[in-house]
């Protein structure tokens, strides 16, 4: 008996440790050709615009891999890292560690600015303007305006209701995005809850759920519903955009132009319609890339920026003589 329960303790500390090998993952070393290929792999598996984008991530990984040895400075492979990132063309895509963050910001830097803040201040505002929450406000007598800087300052429906009540009366309401870079799409549907009297559906979105480029799950709606602590404003709105209107304010352009109120007015928006995924990398360094794609309710993708309705430029002798191009193209259509 004794040799029996002997026996039966080995069999049983042995199936546990196969198991033990069998379900924990290898732990990999922290070499730069191990950390280029943890950066190659996770974006090959997460990524999901390579087919849309047309790139081929196979070739980018022979074009990369003989650059890396494992006699590298830290700073050596960070920017070949970067420098293979940055041919995915998305701003969502990062490589952060302690001494930089790779970015790719060509998605806005190529195109006119189209907004100064500094302008409007000095030429409009006067002083005279309101700060509500994380608004500006202000009010040109029949038109409300507002400024809504970045989707990362949280939005009350107080911030809402007093908006919706000041304005309720004016010919309709600005709600100016420029420069918005995004944040958190919370305040997304917070702030589209004022908009809309009924649940809407605005747009779509998936999510990459396999392995292979094409792995993608079920087309699912993007629904703008009503709060019934907040007002509706059911007054006309146009939505002001340019490249730098990027993430959370692509997001929320896509809903703005499902609705029939609403009129975008600008330039297109920057993009940036995937949500990112992050991974921590074993030296440390963290990565993320976008791993959802969103689509408009006429279902194009919007990754590359929501288009306005009305395409207008800020022209420099307007600048010149304190005038804002898009925001007075805005006043005009309100007014008409």
């Amino acid at each position: 008996m004794k040799l029996k329960y002997t026996a039966a303790i080995i069999c049983t500390l042995a199936m546990l440790t196969s198991c033990e090998r069998l379900f924990m993952d290898e732990v990999p070393d922290e070499s730069p050709v191990s950390v280029f290929e943890q950066t190659w792999q996770f974006a090959d598996r997460e990524y999901s615009f390579f087919r849309m984008k047309g790139i081929d991530w196979d070739s980018v990984h022979a074009v990369f891999e003989p650059r890396i040895s494992n006699n590298m400075t830290e700073e050596a492979l960070f920017d070949e890292l970067g420098n293979m990132l940055y041919l995915l063309r998305d701003g969502h895509v990062n490589l952060h560690s302690p001494f930089n963050r790779s970015r790719n910001w060509s998605w806005y830097l190529h195109y006119p600015s189209n907004f100064d803040y500094n302008l409007l201040e000095r030429s409009y505002f006067k002083t005279e303007e309101q700060f509500t929450g994380p608004f500006v406000l202000y009010d040109f007598g029949d038109v409300g305006y507002i400024y809504y800087g970045s989707f990362s300052n949280n939005i009350s429906n107080q911030n809402l209701n007093y908006v919706a009540d000041k304005f309720a009366n004016h010919k309709g309401l600005i709600i100016d995005m420029r420069d918005n870079g995004g944040g958190s799409l919370s305040n997304v549907y917070k702030l589209a809850s004022m908009l809309v009297e009924k649940e809407t559906e605005v747009g779509y979105t998936r999510m990459k759920n396999g392995p292979e480029h094409d792995n993608f799950t079920q087309l699912e709606a993007v629904k703008a519903t009503p709060d019934e602590d907040v007002h509706f404003y059911n007054r006309k709105v146009v939505l002001l955009t340019n490249r730098l209107s990027y993430s959370a304010t692509n997001y929320f352009a896509v809903c703005a132009k499902a609705l029939p109120n609403v009129t975008l007015i600008g330039d297109s928006t920057g993009g940036g319609g995937g949500a990112p995924s992050f991974t921590e990398l074993s030296n440390g360094w963290q990565l993320r890339v976008s791993s959802t794609q969103l689509f408009t309710i006429d279902h194009q993708n919007a990754e590359k920026g929501v288009a306005p309705d009305i395409r207008i430029d800020l022209k420099a002798e307007d600048k010149d003589r304190g005038v804002d191009t898009i925001l007075e193209a805005a006043l005009a259509h309100l007014r008409n």
